[in-house]
């Protein structure tokens, strides 16, 4: 049996989109583990247990319940204990920590995550990685929590490797900046160009869910401007496929150049009309120009353009 399921989900890994192999990943467990729930990741760890996620593929585990997560107060237990462990597929019974912690105690009822079965390489701290995490109900009495993490044990390294083959088969470690997002901007995958280029535009952006500006402009259009990036969408199979780049630059007149470096230095109109010998309209009709030209709408995002340039 377990040589059938290895078979499946390898050859999944190599044939399946994202998706579609996120679901026969946790399809497979199921069959070993009586699972509710799981997610497997990218991201980097801390020795005290917090979590900086990349990317992320969740399985009945809608976007509340992840945001509901991240905001409770303080390291994650099972992370925690995954880490004191690392390499090695760990079970967590989550209500030995509730009793000190009524947030995590109301999460671990309103979501059933009673058992948590988890497993991260034993990585140095900040080097990014994977991870899968599994969630289970109470164990029933015929349940054995040995038996149940020696099932874990059979098929989440296997779940785990398989994964990182399909991402990179998908997005390519070192290829162009790709990306791929759930329909609600929560990122299933990203090349390390890609993660680049959102992080550089939006230096407070924390992941897995999409910087909201561009989720925002992509629920319009597909091919989008936004600040210093080019960022063009497909959707398939309720996925978006994101391709990044840095815009080229367009090319101002000497006076546009002008009269754009002395909005964002401060000047006012009449000062910029003044200095350039030219009336207020022709200044507003040339930064009307330069914002276009641009794809800015306001000084201080034009000021980060010129000094991208």
């Amino acid at each position: 049996m377990i040589e059938r399921m290895l078979f499946d989900l390898y050859s999944g890994a190599r044939d399946l989109s994202l998706g579609e192999f996120g679901e026969l990943g946790f399809g497979i467990v199921r069959r070993v583990l009586p699972i509710h729930s799981g997610m497997f990741g990218h991201g980097t760890y801390d020795a005290r247990g917090y979590v900086t996620i990349h990317t992320l593929h969740r399985h009945e585990v809608p976007a509340e319940r992840l945001l509901e997560r991240v905001n409770l107060p303080g390291p994650d237990p099972a992370i925690r204990n995954s880490l004191a462990h690392a390499g090695q597929t760990v079970h967590t019974p989550t209500q030995a920590y509730a009793r000190d912690n009524a947030d995590l105690g109301r999460y671990i009822r309103r979501y059933d995550a009673w058992n948590v079965f988890t497993l991260i390489p034993g990585v140095p701290a900040g080097t990014p990685t994977d991870g899968v995490t599994v969630w289970t109900g109470r164990m029933k009495r015929c349940m054995s929590a040995a038996e149940l993490l020696g099932s874990a044990h059979q098929v989440l390294p296997h779940l785990l490797l398989a994964n990182s083959i399909n991402r990179r088969l998908q997005t390519g470690e070192t290829g162009p900046a790709c990306a791929v997002a759930a329909a609600d901007g929560v990122l299933l995958s990203a090349s390390p160009a890609a993660l680049a280029l959102l992080s550089i535009e939006w230096p407070d952006w924390n992941p897995p869910h999409l910087p909201k500006p561009l989720t925002a402009a992509l629920q319009v259009r597909r091919h989008v401007d936004v600040g210093t990036l080019s960022v063009s969408a497909s959707m398939s199979n309720q996925l978006l496929f994101l391709r990044l780049s840095r815009r080229t630059a367009p090319t101002l007149s000497p006076a546009e150049q002008r009269v754009a470096a002395m909005a964002v230095a401060g000047a006012a109109y009449k000062e910029i009309a003044r200095d350039c010998n030219v009336s207020l309209s022709t200044v507003r009709n040339q930064l009307h120009a330069i914002y276009t030209k641009l794809g800015v709408s306001n000084k201080t995002a034009l000021a980060k353009v010129l000094a991208g340039q």
